[in-house]
């Protein structure tokens, strides 16, 4: 009895420092994505150009990464860590694997108020990738419409229908070949533009789906009816998010869509370029330095314009404030910049400068 007290005391002492120190997290390693089978031949992606390939590997490897080294790192910090070691073009996709490993880290227990206090706020120049990382986990989990719905009320009013992007995304990048019917099953029952966000995250998917293959995009967009103009938007995001130094791999793309789609393909671009610009300024003013003249007033304008209504809609409190941001931004594009964000028009009366970008 007493030789099994001895063993038991023994035991606990020897695991008080693994619980303090957070190694007892090695265990989530059980949990992890397998990096090898996150490339684009495993998934069958239509990239065919060896650079894409390398491109898209590293940035999908990076996404795993950070999921993984927020499972099971002693502390979160180790996690940020391994995301600032990437080269700065992967460090958003493995920030956003870091915030799908959120809820798991914490035993899937999930608080909105924990979430923005502890990931959000701390590093707020990865925020859209926070929330788009939080829907993406949603997604993982098979969460119901109602479920991902929850999630999402009470995080930040303009920010939160990222999840819904990110629940998107998943959807499609994961089940729509698998099942096409699927895709409209469970994103319909969404309410409101919680819907029209999620089928944002399928554009982004159908990026990746069917990049090099444009005839096999455009088909699938038009199935998507309605919504076909919400997953441009999302498309024109993901090909400048993916290629920040090549704004002409999305322009090219831009100009091979149908009319109906441009001004969403358009406002996609703009995001994109407001995304990586606060993801790090330094980086994004030198892709900016490679594009041509009339291109980067373009793209420095319509940040400032993307800056300046998010005040806007922030300041008055309502409700589709997110709806509001993204229709305005895309009107003002179409009165004032060339598509695909060639340049801005002749009559346009912003301002020459290039605009200061938040960080």
């Amino acid at each position: 009895m007493y030789a099994g007290m001895i063993i038991a005391a023994v035991l606990l002492l020897a695991a008080v420092p693994v619980m303090a120190t957070g190694r007892w997290r090695y265990i989530f390693r059980l949990f992890a994505i397998d990096s090898r089978e996150m490339t684009v031949e495993k998934l069958n992606l239509a990239v065919h150009d060896p650079d894409d390939i390398t491109r898209v590997n590293h940035l999908l490897a990076s996404f795993a990464g950070g999921f993984n080294a927020m499972i099971s790192s002693p502390s979160q910090a180790d996690a940020h860590a391994y995301c600032d070691a990437l080269p700065v073009l992967n460090q958003p996709f493995a920030e956003e694997g870091v915030a799908m490993g959120y809820t798991l880290r914490h035993l899937f227990r999930f608080d909105p108020k924990r979430f923005e206090e502890e990931l959000v706020r701390p590093r707020p120049e990865y925020r859209y990738l926070y929330y788009v990382g939080l829907g993406f986990w949603s997604g993982m989990r098979n969460h119901s419409q109602e479920k991902v719905s929850r999630i999402a009320v009470d995080l930040d009013p303009l920010h939160q229908f990222l999840v819904f992007d990110g629940y998107g995304f998943k959807s499609a990048f994961f089940d729509y070949r698998k099942n096409p019917g699927s895709l409209k099953k469970r994103l319909d029952e969404l309410d409101g533009y919680s819907r029209r966000a999620a089928y944002q995250g399928v554009g982004r998917a159908f990026w990746f789906l069917y990049r090099d293959d444009r005839e096999a995009m455009i088909h699938h967009m038009t199935q998507l009816g309605e919504h076909a103009a919400d997953a441009a938007a999302g498309v024109g995001l993901a090909s400048v998010f993916v290629n920040p130094d090549r704004l002409d791999v999305a322009q090219s793309l831009g100009r091979s869509l149908p009319r109906d789609w441009q001004a969403d393909f358009h406002l996609g671009m703009c995001f994109a370029l407001k995304a990586r610009s606060i993801n790090n300024l330094d980086q994004f003013e030198r892709d900016m330095d490679r594009a041509a003249p009339a291109v980067r007033q373009a793209a420095y304008e319509s940040i400032r314009e993307c800056d300046r209504v998010e005040l806007q809609v922030r300041a008055d409190g309502k409700d589709d404030g997110y709806r509001r941001w993204r229709s305005r931004v895309t009107a003002w594009m179409v009165d004032h910049v060339e598509y695909p964000l060639a340049g801005m028009k002749s009559d346009s009366r912003s301002a020459t400068r290039e605009p200061v970008v938040s960080r």
